[in-house]
């Protein structure tokens, strides 16, 4: 029988791929014999890509148009992208009444704009052939959180364009599907995991009593990366813990 969950030589090109989250996908896939590119904002950001089969590229994803330039460089050396991973977003621990229109603008330009262009510009390249889209949203999105207004709304508002942009394109055969990780120990959770007493009480707060780590989120991706889920789209995969099963 097929292994329904094969991605061997599938072109998957993943955003945010420099740490974390990111970059557990990539090493994933990569092991899987996926031929794999990843962004990072910075040249630094992907140093770490070199000597690896992981093709790196630096490329701001609130600059418009870089992320664009990646993806069609990719599709002209590869002739498709089998699967986009937008994965890049940065967080906030600021209080709703402190926080500065600056903060917020990059917060919502980050994790929601240059995700859409991303979409939109994979949609271009792949309009013809189709495409399968996953986006990385959070529980945040689905719950309300201290310190997370501006973040959890961003992330409401990838679930929700998902499920638009599922229906809207699913005529062309794309696909497209969100995965929303719970509390997962990465840089941008450092603010919680730097701090023992409060790391405790948050763990204390998850039915599986423990924070998720990078490792955890692979098989949802890889499930949405292959024909597996060749009848899922304009859903989301929650990964959680069980936290929002409370």
């Amino acid at each position: 029988m097929k292994n329904l969950f094969d991605v061997n030589g599938k072109v998957i090109v993943i955003t945010g791929a420099s740490r974390g989250i990111g970059r557990a996908i990539a090493e994933c896939f990569v092991d899987l014999g996926a031929k794999v590119y990843g962004t990072g904002s910075k040249e630094s950001s992907i140093e770490w890509m070199k000597g690896t089969d992981i093709t790196g590229y630096a490329a701001d994803c609130c600059v418009d148009g870089e992320i664009q330039s990646v993806l069609q460089s990719i599709h002209q050396k590869e002739g498709k992208i089998d699967v986009l991973i937008n994965n890049a977003g940065i967080a906030s621990n600021t209080p709703a009444s402190r926080m500065k229109d600056d903060e917020v603008n990059r917060i919502v330009e980050t994790n929601y704009i240059s995700l859409f262009r991303s979409c939109q510009a994979y949609y271009k390249l792949q309009k013809n052939v189709g495409g399968n889209i996953i986006n990385f949203a959070s529980v945040l999105g689905l719950i309300g959180s201290p310190l997370a207004g501006v973040y959890s709304g961003t992330k409401g508002a990838v679930i929700a364009l998902s499920k638009a942009l599922a229906i809207e394109w699913v005529r062309n055969d794309f696909r497209v599907n969100t995965i929303c990780p719970g509390l997962v120990e990465t840089d941008m959770t450092a603010m919680i995991t730097d701090k023992p007493l409060v790391k405790d009480q948050v763990q204390a707060a998850i039915p599986m009593k423990r924070m998720g780590l990078p490792e955890d989120l692979l098989g949802a991706t890889v499930l949405l990366a292959s024909d597996a889920s060749r009848y899922m789209t304009g859903t989301s995969i929650i990964v959680d813990g069980g936290m929002t099963a409370q």
